[in-house]
This record gives structure tokens, C-alpha cells and sequence, in this order.
């Protein structure tokens, strides 16, 4: 990891939204991670404790969906930051963790961008 840079984790199964949502965050000043299902996410958090805003699409393949990870990460990580995507549903704000934020897909780079900066100054407020 780069010193002083901000790492942010995305948890996305689609490889190309993976892809542009890790470019629009590494153009805001992150290095970031990806992992395309929930055991990947473990593992990558797991190995970069640094990591400090996580970006996860609800409905992953696997066991755990991204929505049960991202309530999961929330007790066992709460200085992480976290945000929810998906194309499909609207999450009623009761089924999120405390503190996470929801992003509708499809999303402008902008909206992305502004979300992860605000949750990162909340974090360092």
C-alpha cells in the first residue's frame, strides 16, 4: 500500500462494473482491492487490515449473499466504511447496518465518488 493512500475494498461479481467502480475510486486518491464473492472479501480484508471503505453489491454468488457480508463486516469491523450496491432492489434502511449507505446501479462515477469521499470523512471526523 501506498502511505497516506486510502484503500477501499469492491466486492462486485460483475467484472467490468468491478473494474470501472476500482477506477473511478483509484482517480479519487485509493488503491483498491477487489473480490468478486464473499470468501474473496474475507480473504482480501484479512490480508489488508488498511482497508477502510468497502463497496459490495448485495447479490453476490455463493453462500453469503453481499447484503449478509456487509451486515457481517459492520459488527466485525466497525471503523470500516460501507456502501451497498445494487441494480435490482431497494434495501429498506431497517435490513442495513448502521452507518452503511445504499447506491442504486446503475451509477454515475460522480455519485460513487462523492459517497466514498463523505464516508471517508466521516470516518476521519
Amino acid at each position: 500500500m501506498t502511505p497516506n493512500r486510502p484503500a477501499a475494498l469492491i466486492v462486485e461479481d460483475q467484472p467490468f462494473v468491478g473494474l470501472v467502480a476500482s477506477d473511478i475510486l483509484r482517480e479519487s486518491g485509493f488503491e483498491t482491492f477487489h473480490a468478486f464473492d464473499a470468501a474473496a472479501a474475507d480473504k482480501v480484508l484479512g490480508d489488508h487490515p488498511e482497508i477502510a471503505v468497502m463497496v459490495a453489491d448485495a447479490d453476490l454468488p455463493g453462500s453469503l449473499s453481499g447484503l449478509d457480508l456487509v451486515r457481517r463486516v459492520a459488527r466485525e469491523r466497525p471503523d470500516l466504511q460501507l456502501v451497498v450496491t445494487s441494480a435490482g432492489k431497494t434495501i429498506p434502511p431497517a435490513d442495513m447496518p448502521v452507518g452503511a449507505r445504499m447506491l442504486r446501479k446503475p451509477y454515475a462515477s460522480g455519485e460513487l465518488r462523492t459517497l466514498v469521499a463523505a464516508l471517508t470523512l466521516l470516518q476521519e471526523a
